[in-house]
């Protein structure tokens, strides 16, 4: 009997190391993958794109390196005159992105197959790579509907980097209603690194890396331009403690004219950067705060300085003035030397939206902290790293009641997107539309608070905490489990065990 209890703990430990570190947050809280389904490793590519198609709750893991390349085929296109693929840039295939003055027409340009062919994802699914997981020459596509995914410890590379319409790392079609997409390594990617579509995607981006590093750049300065770009009319997207290295543009691009979208972009660290970080439509609102530029030559573009609907926390004054609508003090921004300037916006309507919202925002870290720990948090190697699990401190305020809890509503189908247009050398690419703190602890009692034991809180929603006067009593086969000193969350049974006998317990 000993023996197998001795088998059966073991077992437990070994799934449990095969499961989710930390638990979503921001604008993908509640979000539980394929917490509810069997642990399933891949064996090979056929497998893979099996296991990831439907939308049966499954965790798959991805625990050593998938090639995908190796098949060729040629294709018409166009090169640029400004800056040819022969000089450092890219080759553009098909005709999305010709047909202007500066184009060069190319009647055969080889490209390799896998890349413009992503593995299709349903909907209940973690993707775990354990940090050794990676996927070479083929990117994730989240098919349009797909919900409730995780997609963490994972490294995305080398999807025809040479050749714009090769490939993208990461998309998600639309109506993707929950998205946790955390501690991943992105690069040498055609176009985008992650991409969403016109239908509205509810998302959190957190703890990754984004290696722009490149000999082919749309812009001819060994940095990638094709970062990333959000489209979903009513997208709800949150980005935190990311690491943004040697990228050129559409770092992040927020919305699109007459494409609206809520953004919460936190203490992200951008560094060495020959182009611009922000980029953004009057459609986008977006809160700013506590992230670190470093050598950044633009951190927000000229068009973005003219926004009504971003607020950039410029200095203390800013940060003050968030207290009244998000119950605490916002973080100004960071900006060195060698970066060109950040656009100083503060507009109140920001700060309303985010304030009917807040239980879905993050509390920062001071900037002055933020290139120390990004650094050494983000990226696939530091899963599991004493502080790259958890958000800072969480607003005090019950998220699972928040607007951006609640499901995205789709809206109408837009069409296929449009090709990047062309620009000159001295300036980056434009694109007119898409074409182109502590971990997580273990469960536990309600946190400190004079909560309340009347009522029943429903499932994901907040149930302890610092200053938390509501219900602590969790829905049947929910558990009251601390994040940490401000926020409690009622959590699935099964997301408790996991969490028992997971990395951290296994260290403790």
């Amino acid at each position: 009997m000993r023996v197998q209890a001795v088998a059966a703990l073991l077992a437990a430990s070994q799934a449990a190391a095969q499961s989710v570190v930390g638990t979503a947050y921001g604008f993908a809280n509640g979000v539980t993958g394929g917490a509810d389904g069997e642990v399933v490793t891949a064996s090979d590519a056929e497998e893979l794109a099996k296991l990831l198609s439907d939308d049966t709750a499954r965790t798959v893991v991805i625990d050593k390196e998938f090639d995908f390349t190796g098949t060729t085929a040629t294709g018409a296109g166009c090169d640029r005159k400004s800056c040819s693929a022969n000089n450092g840039g890219q080759l553009y295939l098909g005709d999305l992105s010709c047909g202007g003055s500066d184009n060069v027409a190319v009647s055969s340009i080889t490209y390799d197959v896998a890349g413009t062919k992503p593995l299709a994802v349903g909907s209940n699914k973690s993707i775990l790579g354990l940090g050794k997981g990676k996927l070479i020459g083929k990117g994730l596509e989240l098919q349009s509907g797909a919900s409730n995914v995780i997609i963490q410890g994972l490294e995305f590379t080398n999807a025809n980097p040479g050749i714009v319409w090769g490939g993208d790392l990461l998309a998600l079609k639309g109506k993707n209603d929950g998205v946790w997409i955390d501690h991943n390594k992105f690069s040498l990617a055609g176009r985008m690194f992650i991409v969403s579509h016109y239908d509205p995607s509810r998302v959190t981006i957190s703890n990754n890396e984004f290696d722009g590093k490149t000999t082919t750049s749309a812009s001819c300065n060994n940095n990638h331009y094709w970062t990333m770009m959000f489209y979903g009319d009513g997208d709800q997207v949150t980005l935190d403690k990311n690491y943004y290295h040697d990228v050129a543009g559409r770092a992040p691009k927020l919305g699109e004219d007459g494409s609206k979208g809520t953004f919460h972009a936190v203490n992200n660290y951008f560094s060495n950067m020959n182009g611009h970080a922000f980029d953004a439509y009057d459609s986008a609102t977006a809160l700013i705060e506590g992230n670190a530029f470093e050598s950044v030559n633009q951190p927000t573009t000229d068009k973005a300085a003219q926004s009504k609907v971003l607020y950039t926390v410029p200095d203390e004054s800013a940060a003050s003035a968030c207290t009244s609508s998000l119950g605490r003090a916002c973080v100004a921004n960071s900006v060195d030397s060698s970066s060109g300037k950040l656009a100083a916006l503060k507009a109140d309507s920001v700060l309303t939206t985010f304030g009917a919202i807040k239980g879905s925002l993050v509390k920062p870290l001071s900037a002055a902290e933020v290139a120390a720990h990004v650094k050494a948090n983000a990226g696939p190697a530091n899963l599991g790293s004493s502080s790259s699990t958890a958000p800072s401190k969480v607003v005090e305020e019950d998220a699972a009641e928040t607007d951006a809890a609640a499901p995205v509503t789709p809206v109408s189908s837009a069409p296929e997107e449009e090709a990047p247009a062309a620009t000159s050398e001295a300036a980056a690419p434009v694109a007119s539309s898409p074409a182109a703190v502590e971990p997580a602890q273990p469960a536990t009692p309600p946190a400190t608070g004079s909560g309340s034991s009347s009522g029943s809180v429903p499932a994901y929603g907040q149930c302890g905490g610092q200053g938390y006067t509501g219900a602590t009593a969790c829905a049947s086969g929910y558990t009251c489990t601390k994040q940490n000193d401000w926020y409690s969350q009622c959590i699935a049974a099964s997301a408790k065990f996991r969490r028992n006998f997971g990395p951290f317990a296994m260290r403790r």
